[in-house]
């Protein structure tokens, strides 16, 4: 137990420590390249670059956290190796296996809190850095923050919009259409904007003028209402048009998307893909992790640690290459998503656990 505190926290500060090297090397090369052109072009205040800066670092932070990882646990492992401490718990009966489960332990927990990162976190995040880059820096108005037309339909309804904006979750010129059992339009909605009511979790018009049309189609009345509540309970889906990141919304939100798609009239290419890898992409500390232990204790020699570095960046690459590889093919409707996201993670998932094994039976 003793051992295994020191081996964490010892593990702790250098992933703490790389993170932080990371996303500010990062950031200090992404300055020098827009402080350029981009900065001084629309002449931003030192207060807005900083902000810039920060609400990219969660994203930044679930980016490199298995990288981060990866480095954490070959330098710690080969730390505790070269000080003999490895050694001295192998001589006292400790597989690698046990030598290395609270590193496999903590590299599970660092796979939830990206995941509640990515999931909590990020989606606003960046819609705060598309404000700051629109509003902030580049001086425009919200309207480019908005999306194009398209339109959710609920039960026996219709809810048609011009525009929405993601960042005010209203909408612009709503037209709300009622059908009757036959088909028929019962009513029809007009407004300048609606909100979504959290409370109800329906849209509501505002300042609606409300036309009622009888069962023959000829109109009965027209009626003026402050707020005009709809039936439509789904939010419309943000991701509106292609080239649109997954990553403005959650796992939550894109799986509603998905289920909405039929009636959105949304561009879902590659969309089922990237829900599943909202999943699994977390697991890829863990991946890294198992890859880190069996170079970082092959021999326990500095040149074989270098070595470990190598080879763990190049499988890294050939990770990330056959995920998107697999994507790629899964958009083209060749594969299915579920197997595109989770495929590369389990198979390299396998082959780590496969290392680490073999190493236990050198030792």
């Amino acid at each position: 137990m003793i051992f295994a505190r020191y081996l964490l926290r010892e593990f702790i500060k250098l992933y703490v420590s790389i993170c932080v090297g990371f996303i500010l090397i990062y950031c200090v090369i992404d300055f020098l390249e827009k402080n350029t052109r981009y900065f001084p072009r629309y002449n931003a205040s030192g207060l807005v670059i900083i902000e810039y800066y920060l609400v990219q670092t969660p994203k930044m932070f679930v980016d490199i956290s298995p990288f981060a990882l990866m480095f954490s646990a070959i330098l710690t492992m080969w730390i505790f190796a070269r000080s003999g401490e490895v050694a001295a718990m192998r001589a006292a009966g400790q597989s690698i296996r046990n030598v290395c489960k609270p590193l496999m332990y903590i590299s599970g927990l660092i796979c939830l809190l990206s995941f509640s990162i990515s999931e909590f976190v990020v989606p606003s995040a960046l819609l705060r850095l598309q404000k700051i880059e629109t509003v902030k820096i580049e001086k425009s108005s919200l309207s480019r923050m908005f999306l194009e037309s398209q339109w959710v339909s609920g039960k026996g309804t219709i809810l048609h919009f011009r525009k929405l904006n993601q960042l005010e979750h209203s909408l612009v010129e709503p037209e709300y259409i009622v059908f009757r059992n036959s088909g028929e339009v019962a009513q029809i909605a007009h407004a300048k904007s609606a909100v979504f009511d959290v409370e109800k979790s329906v849209w509501k018009l505002l300042q609606a003028r409300v036309s009622n049309f009888g069962a023959s189609g000829e109109l009965v009345s027209v009626d003026l209402v402050a707020e005009f509540k709809t039936t439509v309970a789904s939010q419309p889906p943000k991701l509106l048009r292609e080239g649109i990141s997954s990553d403005l919304v959650s796992f939550r939100e894109l799986r509603q998307v998905l289920s909405d798609s039929k009636s959105s009239g949304a561009a879902m290419a590659g969309r089922e893909v990237d829900l599943y890898q909202k999943l699994s992409s977390p697991f890829a500390n863990l991946v890294f992790a198992f890859f880190a232990f069996p170079f970082a204790l092959r021999k326990e020699r500095q040149a074989d640690t270098y070595i470990g570095i190598v080879a763990c960046l190049l499988i890294a690459a050939v990770f990330w290459g056959s995920a998107a590889a697999m994507r790629a093919i899964a958009a083209g409707g060749s594969l299915p998503g579920y197997l595109a996201a989770w495929g590369p993670t389990v198979l390299f998932l396998v082959f780590g656990i496969v290392l680490i094994l073999r190493v236990d039976r050198r030792s």
